[in-house]
């Protein structure tokens, strides 16, 4: 029906990357606002602000911006959280960075990590991204990293990944407890299906399985660097390639920064967001 007098959608189109169409969906934007740290009225207040705005055939990126600069206006914190989406997919172009990232998730969780190693299954020899160990507890992991974040992983990746683990459980030295896919985007339903059935653990965007959830990024502060809005994209692909993948690298280590010749305020800004990033999970955290 009807919310402060005018019809939900408001027969307003919204034009997603990969050029399709879906009707304007205020819960939705409601949604992610809240997700970001937006309280209620803030939320209602900003949704408020930016629906006279919109006009039919809207992207889904103008939206997005829109959104955040609404509520880099009213909380930067929660600006920061908004934009961790974007961040993950900014990881790129390679995918190296994301697995970096992927690594440091399981760290936080209390696994001893390794990562690009070869175990050699009964058939054939297997390179895995991560192979995480905690109390007798191993875990091998793949990380899928994409460009676009249209991109949805399908059936085929844990048809694929199921193969590769029954023939590493075949052999001496592939024995695992659990196989992860983590990837910065989403799977189809079938996938999803699929992996629930198999025993597969997909993480990403449209799963609730850790380690790719904003609550244990959160918890630890492991927002990646590419959500800084104080530095420039060559400056933080500078850094992506020094081997800085989180923000707290740069308060754990400041010497990181010194490549880029920053002045002395510029470098305290960029560590004072870093502050304010890990300040808001703690926030979320204690809130939860």
């Amino acid at each position: 029906m009807t919310e402060r007098g005018r019809p939900a959608g408001g027969g307003i189109d919204v034009r997603k990357s990969d050029g399709q169409r879906e009707a304007y969906s205020r819960e939705k934007l409601r949604r992610s606002l809240r997700r970001a740290g937006a309280g209620k009225a803030m939320a209602e207040e900003i949704i408020a602000d930016l629906e006279p705005q919109l006009r039919d055939g809207i992207t889904t990126g103008k939206l997005y911006r829109m959104a955040r600069k609404a509520l880099q206006r009213r909380s930067r914190r929660s600006a920061i959280t908004y934009s961790l989406k974007r961040a993950l997919l900014d990881l790129g172009p390679s995918g190296f960075p994301f697995e970096q990232f992927c690594g440091r998730l399981f760290e936080a969780m209390g696994y001893q990590v390794h990562y690009n190693r070869f175990v050699q299954g009964r058939c054939v020899q297997h390179e895995i991204d991560i192979i995480a160990e905690r109390n007798g507890t191993r875990l091998f992991a793949e990380c899928k990293f994409h460009n676009r974040a249209t991109h949805r992983n399908d059936v085929k990746l844990p048809l694929y990944l199921r193969a590769r683990s029954l023939d590493l459980m075949s052999g001496d030295a592939g024995a695992h407890d659990a196989f992860w896919v983590l990837s910065n985007t989403t799977y189809s339903e079938d996938a999803l299906a699929y992996a629930d059935c198999e025993g597969l653990i997909l993480a990403g965007h449209n799963t609730d399985h850790y380690p790719l959830t904003r609550g244990l990024i959160n918890q630890h502060g492991l927002h990646p660097l590419t959500c800084l809005n104080s530095l420039k994209v060559a400056q933080k692909r500078s850094l992506i390639e020094s081997g800085a993948v989180l923000c707290r690298d740069l308060l754990d280590q400041p010497r990181l920064l010194e490549p880029l010749r920053l002045e002395a305020r510029q470098r305290e800004r960029v560590r004072g967001e870093c502050r304010d990033i890990l300040d808001r999970g703690k926030a979320r955290r204690e809130s939860a």
